[in-house]
């Protein structure tokens, strides 16, 4: 693979642990974000390639899964060693691809090789267990034991680090997989995992297909090979991924989307609140499923908060992140996305909020062909704005002020989602009553440090069934067994 912007970037399949093109020789087309230029060719895999993907993810797995967790932990290790001296180069197809600059990128890289790790010595620290029984003549224990092949099914905006979450724990307990990238983003995650088969992970224990068929993932998530799927994406993907795996009972895991509220209490520290907001609302240009997308702030301090806010936006750089990979912010990733972003800040202008900053894209030819966009903040917003009631995956902050905390609360609440939720306070009180009487499944109280690998993070609602990370992860990939012998 080629990691010079100028060039296009050549992406292959993965099967039995090797790159090689389309059975059918089809290709397709990615573009940069930044710039509209073509910078990768695509393989698009065709069903004979999915059968042979599964069929030696299958295989692998008879050989993988009988070794010990001790063997397989040398072996994750290593290759994730590998990885990280490849962490340029993966990161740079990243920023191409999906418009993250490149600095975010390659630590991307960095961060989903400590996951592995993580996971590597998480699995061999399984633990089974034996039991009391009510007769002295039997003994009982219980395993745990690898699912299979599993389908991991992987979304554009952290195009690495989400399918880390899901590799991770999958071959520390010995099952195989088969990754599906999503056709946005399949350089960088393709890269990735060629380096880890480099580094050593066995032919066919990891396969990769790229494909731009919906067919191809349907198909994938339906075989009868495959015993898990493992995705991150939209919440009506999720439901759509249910209704396919339903007929045999395959268990799954999703993270899908948010809608996150941050609630700032008139005791806050603003300058934390105002730094944690600005950070979580306009990172990644906003795509991300914990990004802060409703403010509700304590009328007394809305005014303060807001300033505050404005100053941090107005400081964000933007560039493309290729060539200047120490900007803050690069473009969005698709043009949809940022026509989502126009609609909801034209939506809520109408519906009578004030446009504190932002609302459009930068000055600047550099800026003409790509997706751009400013850290925009609204004021004045209600609750019948879309940019209040939809997931806006983008950088826009909309603020809100309360009088009374119930009052927030209840606000925060009223969404289908309930992924993340963000609050500032001081009061210990304030902080505990209002942490438990939020929905969501992880709450971040004066931090913005969401994904953690040793906290599990669980969607509540509709953004998510089942988790991911922490060390009760793994058993997402196990079977438990019960083993009860009577001695004659």
């Amino acid at each position: 693979m080629n990691s010079v912007p100028s060039e296009i970037a050549n992406v292959d399949l993965i099967v039995r642990g090797k790159l090689r093109p389309s059975s059918s020789g089809r290709r397709w087309c990615i573009t940069s974000p930044a710039t509209g230029d073509v910078v990768g060719s695509v393989a698009s895999a065709t069903r004979e390639d999915l059968i042979e993907a599964i069929e030696s993810a299958h295989e692998a797995f008879l050989t993988w899964s009988k070794l010990t967790p001790y063997q397989r932990e040398k072996i994750i290790r290593q290759a994730a060693a590998h990885v990280r001296s490849k962490a340029e180069e993966i990161g740079r197809l990243m920023a191409i691809e999906q418009g993250k600059p490149f600095n975010q990128s390659k630590s991307e890289i960095t961060a989903s090789c400590d996951t592995l790790d993580y996971y590597a010595a998480e699995g061999v620290r399984l633990e089974g267990s034996v039991l009391a029984t009510e007769d002295k003549s039997y003994r009982s224990s219980v395993i745990y034991q690898p699912l299979g092949v599993c389908a991991l099914i992987t979304p554009w905006n952290y195009p690495v680090s989400l399918l880390s979450w899901k590799l991770g724990p999958a071959l520390a307990t010995g099952c195989t997989v088969v990754v599906k990238p999503t056709p946005v983003t399949p350089m960088s995650p393709t890269a990735f995992c060629a380096a880890l088969i480099e580094g050593g992970i066995p032919a066919g224990v990891i396969s990769v297909l790229n494909s731009e068929s919906i067919a191809i993932a349907e198909e994938l998530v339906t075989h009868p090979l495959v015993a898990k799927v493992a995705m991150t994406g939209s919440t009506r993907t999720g439901k759509r991924l249910m209704e396919l795996v339903a007929p045999s009972l395959k268990r799954v895991s999703l993270e899908l989307g948010g809608q996150c509220p941050a609630i700032v209490c008139a005791d806050a520290d603003l300058d934390l609140a105002a730094k944690v907001i600005s950070y979580k609302g306009f990172r990644n240009m906003g795509q991300s499923c914990s990004s802060v997308n409703r403010v509700y702030v304590d009328a007394s301090i809305h005014d303060a908060l807001v300033r505050k806010l404005e100053e941090l936006a107005e400081k964000h750089t933007i560039g493309d992140g290729v060539t200047d990979g120490a900007v803050d912010l690069g473009p969005m990733t698709t043009a949809s996305c940022l026509a989502t972003v126009k609609e909801h800040v034209a939506d809520a202008l109408v519906k009578g909020a004030t446009l504190i900053c932002g609302g459009a894209a930068p000055n600047g030819d550099r800026f003409a062909r790509g997706n751009f966009y400013l850290p925009t903040i609204l004021t004045g917003v209600t609750p019948d704005m879309l940019v209040m009631r939809e997931e806006t995956f983008g950088p826009v902050l909309p603020v809100a002020s309360f009088a009374r905390i119930e009052e927030a609360v209840h606000r925060a609440n009223d969404t289908a989602w309930g992924l993340v939720a963000y609050l500032f306070a001081r009061d210990y009180a304030t902080i505990t009553r209002i942490s438990e009487a939020l929905e969501a499944g992880t709450i971040c109280v004066n931090n913005g440090a969401v994904n953690t690998n040793y906290a599990p993070y669980s969607g509540w609602k509709d953004s998510g069934f089942g988790f991911e990370l922490s060390r009760d992860a793994v058993f997402e990939y196990l079977k438990t067994k019960h083993i009860k012998v009577g001695l004659s």
